[in-house]
């Protein structure tokens, strides 16, 4: 197979994939999983329990007598089995899981519970992970743009300086726009920048995260995050005492969503080669980036005050 996946290479729109719910491993694995490329399965949820009796309400009262599962800062997080009456895990999934080319972790599942309205702004997901993403109730509408065309992010961070440019944001990338309805999963790839509205009274999606620990599909983004994990680790294991803790407690302080950490004992392995020169490049370009942030800093706070926390387990 090609190193490098040629499509996201493009520039313009294109129409995402569907696929049928019988789509087998195989066929998913070779023409979507192994590219990452993104890919809506029709109706694979539709039969399943949850699609009829899910709520917020309902999910916290389930989840308050499970002992693994827990609630973050925007979703919960349950481990492998969590609600399992109540869904059934693809099998193109559990086929993943089972293949030695995946970084084990226990929070392997999480549940966004979002009212209508509510906006997911454009980020990537951190750790390079995998996403398989099922509309449970409600609908929302999906933008992704490729990691080979990369939107500005805030300085070392995941997350796209927002601009209040949006009609123009599309300008020379790569991207697609998709309604996500009930019973739907959207398979979104690592690394792929993603914009989420809300259009229903409730809207729940059921997650399945993880990440590989080989890749052959090299982008921009790809680059800059393996850059941005070797400068997190520099800086962790820094000589000096004082900088290991500055930054400790800097990410200690900062939401969960926002943490700088690679979760696994080692690094995702990539056709990308060590660079010479690598983290004072990467610190010097995102510092340039100080002056787009400043000039558009009034349009992050009403953003962040739109932010709606999940309820906690009682």
């Amino acid at each position: 197979m090609n190193n490098d996946y040629q499509h996201n290479k493009n520039k313009g729109y294109f129409e995402i994939a569907r696929e049928p719910s019988s789509i087998s491993s195989e066929v998913f694995t070779e023409k979507y999983y192994k590219t990452e490329t993104p890919v809506i399965i029709e109706n694979i949820g539709q039969d399943w329990p949850a699609i009829s009796t899910w709520s917020e309400d309902y999910i916290r009262e389930k989840l308050a007598k499970d002992a693994k599962a827990k609630a973050a800062s925007l979703w919960y997080w349950m481990e492998k089995g969590s609600l399992e009456e109540d869904y059934q895990t693809p099998e193109i999934i559990d086929q993943l899981l089972d293949t030695e080319n995946v970084f084990p972790r226990n929070e392997l599942m999480r549940i966004w519970a979002h009212p209508q309205g509510n906006v997911s702004s454009w980020h990537y997901d951190a750790n390079m992970v995998n996403v398989f993403n099922v509309q449970m109730t409600g609908k929302k509408k999906w933008y992704l743009v490729s990691p080979e065309t990369p939107l500005d992010c805030y300085p070392f961070t995941s997350f796209a300086i927002m601009d209040g440019n949006d009609e123009k944001i599309f300008n020379n990338k790569n991207y697609t726009r998709v309604i996500l309805n009930q019973g739907d999963m959207l398979y979104i790839p690592p690394l792929w920048f993603h914009k989420v509205v809300s259009l229903e009274e409730e809207n729940l999606n059921l997650n399945w995260i993880f990440t590989k620990k080989t890749t052959n599909v090299v982008s921009t983004t790809l680059k800059r995050e393996l850059d941005r994990y070797s400068l997190q680790s520099y800086l962790s294991n820094h000589r000096y005492q004082w900088v290991q803790k500055t930054f400790s407690n800097i990410n200690q302080n900062i939401p969960g969503y926002l943490r700088w950490k690679w979760r696994y004992p080692e690094m995702i392995e990539t056709p990308v080669k060590p660079r010479v020169f690598a983290l004072t490049r990467l610190t010097l370009k995102e510092i340039s980036s100080l002056a787009k942030v400043a000039l558009h800093a009034k349009k992050i706070k009403p953003y962040i005050e739109s932010i709606r926390s999940i309820k906690k387990l009682s």
